[in-house]
């Protein structure tokens, strides 16, 4: 008998508090691997608003992360509930289905506001979501005001911009600009800088779909204009992320402009050129483009999908967290309703006060993704080895197209390349 009242008593009891059979909200470890600590302070909010879950971020080198991460999930010990992939193989992982179908239950996920292409990169070949990112990265031309306006005679971001707007301008302003600066300004660091005009104006991927190796005649016309660059003296000769580089980035360098998306804001020019503040504007170049973005996704055998899909959707489509985030950290997030609600906030010092968010809320939409394939971060590489072994007077141009088809041949046998 009392035996019977204490149970009685502890069942109301446990009524009264609310406190569950099992005594406690179930509490679950989540796995989360990336290649930088970007997601730190996300990780921080995630875990108050969901006190029961607990995400265990392991960070690894970007250069070393594909490696790593690919055995770990084909062996399925010790992998990661929750990953990300980057601009340069998300197309890859996309495709090897080593991320969950999204698009179908236990996610359903609405993607409906978010930019087209931000979608097209983490969707399969057969239609399947398989990854989602919170940011678009599309890109401009940040130039130099103080030298816009004492050789070009303005520093208004749509002049410029006009100056920029196709192949045949943006090489007339680089003369023009070597001209009246008797050869001291040079328009970009290097003819690599320019490459992602051409490679997202291109009409069609490297890869046709019948698995066919294709080089875009825009691409043809890559060699050319990477040519009169070279030739003419109207860049510096520098390589993209080298020492020089960088440095041609401070104030009063002879360097015009450099090609750089969203990130290159803060995470390249304000990070090591905080000294020529102010003297930086923002335009379009010849075309359109994108460069890198992060998307997330669930392994297809994690074990916690509900939890992890309650990480995943507040980075990627709650609107308090991607306003919150571009507060944050000036990030251009790619929730169209958001960003068109906010993007008016924005005036940045070091753009001398210009709105970088309604400049790249324009470019954004313009984005065609359709042309990224899985093998476009090697591809581009041997691009631009060939046309270096051409501009360097090594090869002609016929010669290095050839030897650029040969080396994705031996690189890549499963592809058709005439």
């Amino acid at each position: 008998m009392k035996r019977l009242f204490l149970f009685v008593a502890l069942s109301i009891i446990l009524a009264i508090t609310g406190i569950t059979c099992a005594f406690a909200q179930e509490q679950i470890t989540l796995s989360l691997w990336s290649f930088t600590d970007e997601l730190t302070r996300p990780i921080e909010r995630f875990e108050q608003m969901y006190p029961n879950i607990k995400i265990e971020l392991t960070i690894v080198p970007s250069e070393e992360y594909p490696s790593k991460l690919k055995p770990v999930l084909r062996t399925g010990k010790n992998a990661p509930d929750i990953f990300t992939g980057e601009f340069a193989y998300v197309k890859d992982f996309v495709e090897s289905g080593i991320w969950d179908d999204l698009s179908k239950a236990p996610y359903d996920a609405d993607v409906s506001e978010l930019v087209d292409y931000q979608v097209e990169m983490g969707t399969d070949s057969t239609g399947a979501l398989r990854a989602i990112s919170w940011q678009t990265t599309p890109g401009g031309f940040f130039y130099r005001r103080s030298i816009a306006k004492e050789y070009l005679g303005t520093d208004d971001p749509v002049e410029v911009g006009k100056m920029l707007s196709s192949v045949d301008k943006f090489i007339e302003t680089g003369r023009l600009l070597k001209e009246k600066s008797g050869g001291k300004i040079k328009i970009i660091p290097g003819y690599a800088d320019y490459s992602w005009y051409p490679l997202s104006a291109r009409k069609s991927s490297f890869i046709s779909d019948k698995n066919e190796f294709v080089i875009d005649p825009t691409l043809v016309e890559f060699f050319d204009t990477a040519k009169i660059l070279r030739e003419e003296n109207l860049t510096e000769k520098i390589a993209q992320w080298s020492p020089p580089w960088f440095e041609g980035m401070k104030a009063g360098s002879n360097i015009f402009g450099y090609v750089l998306p969203t990130w290159g804001l803060h995470y390249v020019l304000k990070a090591n050129a905080p000294d020529s503040s102010g003297d930086w504007g923002l335009t379009n170049g010849p075309s359109s483009y994108f460069w890198g973005g992060t998307w997330l996704g669930i392994y297809a055998n994690s074990k916690k999908k509900d939890a992890a899909w309650k990480f995943v959707h507040m980075m990627t489509l709650d609107h308090d967290t991607l306003k919150w985030w571009a507060t944050l950290t000036g990030d251009f997030i790619g929730n169209q309703v958001v960003f068109e609600e906010i993007k008016g906030t924005f005036s940045d010092p070091y753009l001398n006060g210009q709105n970088h968010y309604e400049f790249f809320a324009k470019e954004a939409i313009k984005i065609d993704s359709s042309i990224v394939s899985r093998y476009d971060l090697e591809l581009n590489n041997l691009l631009l080895g060939a046309i270096g072994n051409y501009i360097d007077g090594l090869k002609t141009k016929e010669e290095a197209i050839q030897s650029f088809k040969d080396d994705v041949k031996n690189a890549y046998p499963e592809l058709t390349v005439k």
